[in-house]
């Protein structure tokens, strides 16, 4: 995987240590799940990048905003495993063993 500007962490825990390699240098890590023992600055700052951690509360104005950009194209999310509805349990057993590196995709069309 390339180098990215940013990463939005929702995972946390261990993962969020490992987060911060993913970005190019200068980059942001924005977690929004509860930080691993290391903070994402402890571990981003040594890399060059920028950490943030947050709290999310509902915006619909927000995700309007968002919307927006998805639907001009602006948005590209990375998908790591796309696997159909049928194996479902299997989606569920790489989430737990957090062996997903991106988003988990269950297809109701195959």
């Amino acid at each position: 995987m390339e180098p990215v500007d940013v990463v939005v962490d929702a995972i946390g825990g261990a993962h969020g240590t490992r987060s911060p390699r993913a970005r190019r240098p200068g980059g942001l890590v924005v977690a929004l799940a509860s930080p691993a023992e290391a903070q994402p600055a402890d571990i981003a700052g040594p890399l060059g990048l920028r950490a943030a951690f947050m709290a999310v509360e509902a915006d619909p104005a927000g995700m309007r905003g968002v919307a927006a950009l998805a639907e001009a194209g602006r948005l590209r999310p990375e998908l790591g495993t796309v696997l159909p509805l049928a194996d479902a349990a299997k989606a569920h057993e790489l989430a737990a063993g957090r062996r997903a590196t991106c988003k988990i995709v269950l297809s109701a069309t195959g």
